[in-house]
């Protein structure tokens, strides 16, 4: 009798368990307000040579800022690859889903395509937005034509493929 009491009450504590550790899983437990996300871009992309409202656009268009956001292939606000990652830093992967290292990492290789670029002397917005979404292989391949790549299902990358480099408007 005690035995099945005491089997009632372990599979009572692993299910409130199992309750509170998807609570720990909690999509909005990595929310970050748009606030924070605009300011750290706003001080940093210009140190990198890069316009801080491109930057911001393209952690829209990827994530819709977004911390967890998780692809087959890339993870967190700025949709990082493992390629991409490790092509910049020496930081584990692992750490993609923390926001502030992901924006940090991920203005390193804006910066690092925009450098590309620049030594072919292609660069432009609407060329350094199409590298980031289709990859620099992709639009050399098109002799740097980005009107030849495939037109983004995404509104803002079809605005800054466009050259529009503010198609966000961020927080005041």
């Amino acid at each position: 009798m005690w035995f099945k009491w005491w089997k009632a009450l372990l599979l009572a504590g692993l299910a409130s368990f199992g309750f509170a550790s998807c609570q720990l899983l909690d999509r909005n437990a990595n929310y970050v307000p748009e606030e924070k996300v605009w300011q750290k871009i706003n001080e940093e992309a210009p140190e990198m040579g890069l316009d801080p409202h491109f930057v911001y656009a393209i952690c829209h268009a990827e994530s819709s800022l977004d911390a967890n956001a998780e692809s087959s292939v890339a993870r967190g606000m700025m949709q990082l690859t493992e390629a991409a990652w490790v092509d910049v830093t020496e930081l584990h992967y692992r750490q993609a889903f923390d926001w502030k290292t992901n924006l940090e990492v991920g203005m390193l290789y804006l910066k690092r395509l925009k450098g590309m670029l620049e030594s072919q002397g292609v660069f432009s917005y609407p060329r350094l937005a199409a590298s980031y979404r289709f990859g620099y292989g992709a639009l050399r391949k098109e002799k740097f034509m980005v009107s030849r790549l495939r037109t983004p299902l995404n509104r803002i990358y079809r605005k800054l493929f466009a050259g529009e480099t503010s198609p966000v408007t961020p927080p005041s």
